[in-house]
């Protein structure tokens, strides 16, 4: 792949995209709220014109997502615009829609990955998704995809509802031979908004960090998607930039332009900072106000718990979209970990208490 060429200012790494809101299935949780009915869909020319501002500002990896990005019916037109001029691009997808004709033609993309959404055995996977044979179609898109070589990983959803498919979500993994990753409920975000009740308590995602780090020991490609200071330190893997990278090396572009802090903060109008369909990416990249405010935060302005994690240059507070959501704060304290130290199962060896008035305040507020 070729090398991005040097920019000034901050530089792009990863460009989050969703090509469409369209979805042809009504997945519980979905964090766009995406409908089964046809949306508006920027004009391919205009993609083009994306790619290529993205990687005159150090583009490096798209993120292709939906919706369901092959609901959109050019979709080799919108992977290859970014595969062209140098990206290396990653698919997130349902997998239903992945026929052996579209395989085939996907294996002309080099460098292309994917990240397929399971939650479940058939019943459970099925309901989630709001269709029957859902998780059939999924199991025969994974299938092709490894037949073609292209290098695929799960991605697994956990809620109460799916909590005990765990084990067979691993034992999948294992039988086809490709790493699964275990995500906990957004509940900022979408349709996440309306199954808070389904979130994990403290107690459960405790027993799935540990479920993952047992199996990982002994060699299964199973992980769970944690800050650093809620795993065991052999679990933790390096992260490219602090947090996500949000705004200083990560953003994301909404199915009809607007730029945003990250791939899953579209629905917020708030946090848009102009639209690609009027304005220039690289520009607004660059200048917008939003993020070079945001830019200009450091771990040093962590509030919380977060503000005492030995973690907290490497993981910049996690994801800071769901501290903002949930308390309209930037700086604010991670809630999933700020809800493990006020549990008292968060490792002491991993704190510095050197402002325990300020930890207790952010508790007890």
């Amino acid at each position: 792949m070729a090398t991005a060429p040097p920019v000034p200012g901050p530089r792009l790494h990863t460009l989050h995209f969703n090509v469409t809101n369209t979805c042809n299935l009504g997945c519980s949780f979905c964090y766009i709220d995406a409908v089964k009915g046809k949306t508006s869909a920027i004009p391919i020319d205009r993609v083009r014109t994306l790619a290529k501002e993205a990687r005159s500002v150090g583009g490096v990896r798209v993120i292709i997502s939906g919706g369901e990005a092959f609901a959109r019916k050019d979709w080799w037109d919108t992977m290859a615009a970014f595969a062209n001029v140098g990206f290396a691009v990653s698919v997130v997808t349902n997998g239903t829609l992945l026929s052996e004709a579209t395989v085939e033609r996907l294996k002309e993309i080099k460098g292309l990955t994917f990240l397929v959404s399971l939650d479940g055995d058939a019943d459970h996977h099925d309901t989630i998704r709001g269709q029957r044979g859902a998780h059939a179609r999924t199991i025969a898109g994974i299938q092709r995809l490894r037949e073609a070589g292209i290098p695929t990983q799960l991605n697994a959803t956990i809620i109460k509802d799916n909590l005990e498919d765990v084990p067979y979500l691993t034992k999948l993994s294992r039988d086809l031979g490709l790493s699964v990753r275990f995500s906990l409920l957004n509940p900022y975000n979408g349709r996440g908004q309306d199954v808070t009740g389904q979130a994990l308590s403290v107690n459960q995602v405790l027993a799935l960090r540990d479920y993952c780090h047992e199996l990982g020991a002994l060699g299964s490609q199973v992980f769970v998607n944690l800050p650093p200071l809620l795993l065991d330190p052999q679990d933790i893997i390096p992260m490219r930039s602090p947090s996500c990278g949000w705004t200083k090396s990560y953003c994301g572009v909404t199915y009809d332009g607007n730029v945003t802090i990250c791939g899953v903060a579209g629905a917020d109008a708030t946090l848009h900072v102009g639209n690609i369909l009027k304005d220039s990416f690289a520009d607004l990249w660059l200048n917008a106000p939003l993020f070079n405010t945001l830019r200009s935060l450091t771990s040093d302005d962590l509030t919380g718990v977060c503000s005492q994690c030995t973690y907290r240059e490497e993981c910049g507070g996690a994801c800071r979209l769901s501290a903002y959501k949930g308390s309209q704060d930037f700086t604010a304290s991670y809630s999933m970990c700020q809800a493990f130290y006020d549990a008292g199962v968060v490792d002491e060896r991993f704190l510095e208490h050197t402002d325990a008035d300020a930890v207790a305040k952010v508790s007890a507020s």
